[in-house]
């Protein structure tokens, strides 16, 4: 945000661009940024102005022509109209531009809600930011702070300070004060230091942008913060210092979208792998319900009443013991037994398929960790955007899509293959999605014995399959977007819709196929 001595210098090296200049226009290409273009004989110009509350500030920035599709035209009043003065107000961070026809425009430096107005006969008709609410409303003020003559010894330092001038840049004073050790100074010596300061700022600036991103007017010897880049103009200064506060705040937006994405993911594949973990309470559940299995078939020729829940019987492993055991009622003593046989072999595979997922989780924390170690050591935003691009297909399988345009807003990607659409999913919930959308006479494709996208060739309705080629085309996408990405050739195995189920509680992306055929097929990157 400017400061009333950063500004006193920025108006003077304005009026010297804008003199004998004409208003062309104003749009706002972004929330809260609004570019005026200026006519002027020699060249256009153009100046920025940004209301947004931690951005505030006013520069004259490089011609760029405008892109006027899908903006709104600001200040139509004063198209075309002369300025013909630009004055900074009194001690305060409002800015005039005065046009020939008596309108000026009336920058609001400060506050919380800074702001740009159209003003004419000491009324607002205009503005940038919440119009309707200020529109007919006076305009604000200049407000001359109060300057004290003395010195409270009794007060902290940084009020001493600012007393004495309360428009020195507040955000730098703790720096001073410590630097120059003013907590030991007496009254007069605070004042002498507070008269230094000032004329340093009013006779001898340095325009320069510290380390730490903020504006300065004062010299290293002043203010010994180190110089990131030095300028001969204010302008420049400010306008350094406002495009890397921007590609600041959009790295960290962008940066921080996928660090959500990431540690989401790992948060729950940590989750599923305690899960996973607690695997040999599958087989615990096998052994005892093919002991109930063994019981029951016992017990197999006894009758069993319509109602009875449960069977209460001896252990044949220690018959000591008796051992209750739930019934459905639907079913005889020996379909019971069955039932038991069938769950111990489900909770077996179940413990098997649990096995094997422990390290491909394993491998998925370790990767996800690996991303956000990465992540986190980027600092710019270039180079966060290549990362992304770089990395695009491990974060699409972590659900961050980074296509564009209906390609992002999609839950799957889309292609063609001559007259046929194809459909491929961008993680295991994009997959459970695209399945379920297909048609059930849709072709459905997977790379075989491997994690990767479902694909689907859209049918419309059509029962037979298409072309051999399309389907092996199509192939060698699913085969793309798979983990055997880096093999030479890949088993893709496809099916009609309608033979692809999804177990009930099974995890994302988890199906099972029946009647499907497979080709083998080089992996292949779908054209866009």
């Amino acid at each position: 945000m400017n400061n009333y001595y950063e500004l006193i210098y920025l108006i003077k090296e304005i009026k010297v661009s804008l003199k004998d200049t004409f208003f062309d226009f104003a749009i706002s290409p972004h929330k809260d940024v609004l570019e005026m273009f200026i006519n002027s004989e020699s060249e256009p110009l153009r100046i920025i102005f940004s209301a947004n509350p931690n951005e505030t500030t006013l520069f004259l920035d490089t011609y760029r022509p405008p892109k006027k599709s899908n903006v709104i035209d600001f200040f139509k009043g004063i198209e075309g109209q002369k300025i013909v003065k630009i004055a900074l107000a009194e001690c305060d961070r409002l800015v005039y531009f005065h046009f020939k026809e008596g309108h000026a425009l009336l920058f609001k430096l400060f506050s919380n809600n800074p702001n740009l107005f159209l003003v004419k006969d000491n009324e607002i008709i205009d503005a940038f930011k919440n119009r309707d609410d200020v529109t007919g409303q006076t305009p604000p003020k200049p407000y001359a702070p109060d300057f004290a003559d003395e010195v409270n010894p009794k007060a902290k330092p940084k009020n001493q300070v600012t007393r004495l001038n309360p428009l020195l840049p507040r955000n730098l004073i703790p720096v001073l004060i410590d630097q120059h050790k003013v907590d030991k100074m007496s009254p007069e010596e605070v004042k002498e230091f507070v008269a230094w300061i000032t004329d340093e700022l009013e006779s001898n600036p340095h325009p320069r942008v510290l380390v730490t991103g903020e504006t300065c007017l004062w010299s290293e010897e002043v203010l010994d913060i180190e110089t990131e880049k030095a300028f001969d103009t204010v302008n420049d200064t400010i306008r350094h210092a406002y495009r890397e506060a921007v590609h600041t705040r959009r790295l960290h937006q962008h940066r921080h979208k996928v660090q959500q994405m990431l540690e989401r993911s790992l948060s729950k594949k940590e989750a599923q792998l305690e899960q996973l973990q607690q695997a040999d309470k599958s087989l615990d559940r096998a052994d005892e319900y093919e002991k109930y299995g063994h019981l029951l078939m016992a017990h197999a020729h006894e009758q069993k009443r319509p109602d009875q829940q449960q069977i209460e019987v001896k252990d044949l492993y220690d018959e000591a013991e008796t051992v209750t055991i739930p019934l459905k009622q639907q079913k005889d003593i020996a379909e019971n037994a069955q039932y038991y046989y069938k769950k111990a072999k489900e909770s077996r595979t179940s413990y098997e398929k649990a096995i094997e997922r422990i390290g491909t989780v394993e491998e998925e924390i370790d990767q996800l960790e690996e991303l956000l170690t990465e992540l986190k050591a980027i600092e710019h935003l270039p180079e966060l955007q290549k990362w992304i691009k770089d990395k695009s297909d491990l974060l699409e399988n972590y659900g961050y899509g980074t296509d564009d345009n209906q390609q992002a807003s999609s839950p799957y990607r889309k292609f063609k293959i001559g007259k046929y659409e194809v459909w491929i999913g961008k993680s295991a919930k994009s997959n459970d999605k695209l399945t379920s959308l297909a048609h059930k006479e849709d072709v459905w494709l997977h790379a075989r014995g491997v994690a990767g996208s479902h694909t689907v060739i859209r049918m419309g309705n059509q029962h037979d399959y298409p072309p051999k080629q399309v389907i092996l085309q199509a192939a060698s996408y699913a085969a793309y977007y798979s983990k055997a990405r880096g093999m030479k050739s890949v088993p893709v195995m496809y099916t009609k819709v309608k033979y692809v189920r999804k177990p009930k509680g099974s995890p994302p992306g988890a199906v099972v196929v029946e009647r499907e055929e497979v080709e083998m097929v080089p992996p292949q990157k779908p054209k866009s």
